[in-house]
């Protein structure tokens, strides 16, 4: 009986290791995509067309279509969102186009995902 007590409290300690790990390592990676800057773009100096772009933050990888019609963003759409939590971010496309801005808050609770659409619609404007 003392063994199998052993063996609980062994295993409890090694899920509460495992949590607290976890939580750190998200807590890093969100803190890291926090730190990233979005560009302020100016998008009357785009051509009228449709971008392709694309951004990953582990573990969220975005492509985006972006299309610019005079000098406005017209329309985002997400080819692409690999999220884990993250589908609640999906919303920031229609602030984008509400403000014209990829200065936009992230959406609460899905930052890493809000951060990789900025990017990724950034990334599609401003074509590296």
């Amino acid at each position: 009986m003392k063994k199998l007590k052993k063996i609980a409290l062994f295993l409890i300690v090694l899920i509460i290791i495992g949590f607290l790990s976890l939580k750190f390592v998200s807590n890093k990676i969100v803190s890291n995509a926090e730190a990233l800057p979005v560009k302020k773009i100016n998008f009357e100096q785009i051509e009228d067309g449709q971008y392709i772009g694309n951004y990953e933050i582990f573990p969220v990888k975005v492509s985006v279509r972006v299309s610019i019609q005079n000098g406005e963003i017209t329309q985002i759409d997400l080819l692409e969102h690999f999220n884990g939590k993250g589908i609640p971010a999906e919303k920031i496309v229609d602030h984008i186009i509400e403000k014209q801005s990829l200065q936009v808050d992230s959406i609460s609770g899905a930052t890493v995902s809000s951060i990789a659409i900025k990017k990724a619609v950034e990334d599609s404007l401003l074509g590296k």
